[in-house]
């Protein structure tokens, strides 16, 4: 989450200082049109959206299949109400180039592996199953209640290859097509960056509930360490280890990137009364209780 941070932020920094961008780092509130995100300002396909959905073609949903020499089986996700090419909105038309990569079955990696050039259009597969299944109401509460980073973290990224893919992976799902479902290249769709406001916006409001303990804190579990989900094994990470960007960006030390109001930041997310009047009437229908902060 911390690497996710700094990368949305290395983002932001470039739209501001190449591109003239003076608004914010806008966030994806998930779960207030999980029945019908196709229609929600970010993907209906208006001058201010982040272009429309995929075109609407038959298809099943996507199939992720486990890497070689990794143990689970094939995913089989619910379909969304796209498909084809996005050609409505801002994003009309616009052409992908890297990629694909890989990561959903029947994907033909592109060329050099993957990583060479490769003009084509942005696809999109919105729509609402994925959405209500990993992106809704309840998985808010779920993460906010949660008393330990390692609890934290293990129902927000899922069990690896397994259809528990938690909200992490179901958001990039809802989006879908390409590069939306690549786990590679997915950053090459404009909506990627909205995705991951919100995640960033979950782990900071989770962070504030226990200030004292939470801005240090790191997983001692399966996504605790160094390499994603622990393959190939290696060491936990440590706040003084460094979060490398390479070409796109500084290098900057976790500790640094643990505060949205320290280090490099100054931001933090104010909730509008909408959102906290959702939030309280589904904990109201759910049953829940959070009790108290770090129980």
């Amino acid at each position: 989450m911390a690497w996710h941070r700094w990368f949305v932020y290395v983002y932001e920094t470039a739209l501001r200082d190449e591109c003239g961008y003076r608004g914010y780092q806008p966030y994806w509130d998930w779960p207030k049109y999980m029945h019908a995100p196709q229609n929600s300002p970010i993907f209906n396909g208006d001058p201010y959206s982040l272009g429309g959905n995929g075109q609407y073609i038959p298809h099943n949903g996507t199939v992720i299949t486990p890497p070689e020499g990794v143990s689970g089986g094939d995913i089989q996700l619910p379909a969304g109400v796209g498909g084809g090419y996005v050609v409505t909105g801002p994003f009309a038309n616009m052409t992908v180039n890297l990629g694909p990569f890989g990561g959903t079955f029947g994907t033909e990696p592109g060329p050099d592996g993957g990583l060479g050039y490769n003009p084509r259009g942005l696809k999109r597969d919105v729509g609402p199953g994925v959405n209500e299944r990993h992106c809704n109401y309840t998985t808010v509460l779920d993460l906010l209640g949660t008393p330990t980073i390692n609890d934290y973290r293990l129902l927000s990224e899922g069990v690896p290859y397994t259809v528990e893919i938690g909200p992490h992976g179901g958001g990039h799902y809802v989006i879908n097509g390409d590069p939306g479902g690549d786990l590679f290249t997915s950053p090459g769709d404009p909506a990627f960056w909205v995705h991951h406001g919100q995640m960033d916006r979950l782990w900071a409001l989770w962070q504030t509930r226990d200030p004292s303990t939470r801005y240090a804190q790191l997983d001692k579990g399966t996504y605790g360490h160094i390499t994603w989900a622990n393959d190939p094994a290696s060491r936990l990470a440590e706040l003084d280890d460094i979060i490398d960007m390479g070409y796109a960006g500084p290098s900057v030390r976790i500790r640094d990137v643990m505060s949205t109001t320290s280090g490099p930041f100054c931001y933090f997310y104010q909730e509008s009364r909408e959102w906290v009047q959702d939030l309280r009437e589904h904990w109201h229908e759910s049953g829940q209780n959070f009790g108290t902060a770090g129980a």
